[in-house]
């Protein structure tokens, strides 16, 4: 049973448009290093029309200040940051504290550092807004909880018609719960069951996709105030650590334009939201009427050239 009811009227896209996607990226920034980096990609990318970035789960204050860091630096104050949802829609959460925390890379955040100001209007306002406004649609790519957008699709429906969905989270390869999906079950379940066109990419992919000791070095020896921005918050978040950041989120970020980069199969996905030890769970099976196209392989090696030469660019 569907939560949404599919809308028969036609979907207005045009996939031979020229000119770059318009995309809005929902991020839960601050905690894994690999949200900062997707931010970058798209900012590098010529061929994303980033048109507003949200912020989701746990302590969304600091993440809207750490996104609105992040397009300071790249030089795109013009960007909309909307502060969103910080709780899961049933109040469960396997972080008690998640919304007290605050997340390691605001180490980052001067004391009296003068930022641009926060949109006034709240995330799932301006997710509806901009891709109601979009001429051929919108392509949003949410890598944290899905919080924010299964509730626009709960207040607005036609958004699936106006939308597609390219998301990091879920896996469909090992019996687990992904991080994004675990966070808020019942908004993933939402989102899969609205009928909104669907790219999956779970852990199958992102985890084959570690950047190199030697590429965190590049990223710190090239001495742009973006780079090395990227490398604090590196730093921040390996605590001391040798860790190496796995790309999850800048991968979801490339497949929006590249999708190339991956092999996909049509594939009908379940979000479990009951059971003690399944909770969070995406049960995927490839009979039946599909409602994602889930990356089951990735070209690692590509990606990560694309990443590193995207991010390395001087474009100021």
């Amino acid at each position: 049973m569907r939560l949404i009811p599919r809308s028969s009227s036609p979907r207005r896209e045009n996939p031979e448009a020229e000119g770059p996607k318009a995309v809005i990226i929902d991020t839960d920034i601050g905690d894994d290093v690999d949200d900062a980096l997707a931010l970058a990609l798209a900012l590098r990318s010529p061929e994303l029309d980033l048109r507003a970035v949200t912020t989701v789960f746990g302590n969304v204050e600091v993440r809207t200040r750490l996104a609105l860091k992040v397009l300071k630096t790249f030089g795109r104050e013009d960007i909309p940051v909307a502060t969103g949802i910080g709780r899961p829609l049933l109040e469960r959460t396997f972080l008690a504290d998640a919304g007290q925390r605050t997340p390691n890379q605001a180490t980052v955040l001067a004391e009296g550092e003068r930022l641009p100001r926060p949109s006034p209007r709240h995330a799932v306002d301006l997710i509806i807004s901009t891709a109601m406004a979009a001429g051929d649609g919108v392509t949003l790519i949410p890598v944290g909880a899905l919080t924010n957008v299964a509730s626009a699709l709960l207040r607005e429906p036609r958004l699936a018609e106006r939308a597609r969905v390219v998301l990091m989270g879920g896996v469909v390869s090992r019996p687990r719960a992904e991080h994004n999906v675990r966070c808020d079950p019942e908004a993933a379940r939402i989102v899969f069951e609205s009928g909104i066109p669907i790219t999956m990419v779970g852990l199958d992919v992102t985890l084959r996709c570690v950047l190199g000791r030697e590429d965190v070095e590049r990223l710190r020896g090239r001495g742009l105030a973006t780079t090395s921005l990227l490398a604090d918050m590196i730093a921040a978040w390996r605590r001391g650590s040798d860790r190496l950041p796995v790309l999850h989120d800048p991968l979801a970020v490339a497949v929006s334009f590249n999708p190339g980069l991956v092999t996909t199969r049509p594939m009908a996905v379940r979000v479990e939201t009951r059971g003690e030890f399944t909770r969070g769970f995406t049960v995927a099976h490839e009979g039946g009427e599909p409602n994602a196209q889930v990356c089951v392989d990735v070209d690692a090696g590509r990606f990560l050239r694309l990443f590193m030469d995207r991010v390395m660019k001087n474009e100021d």
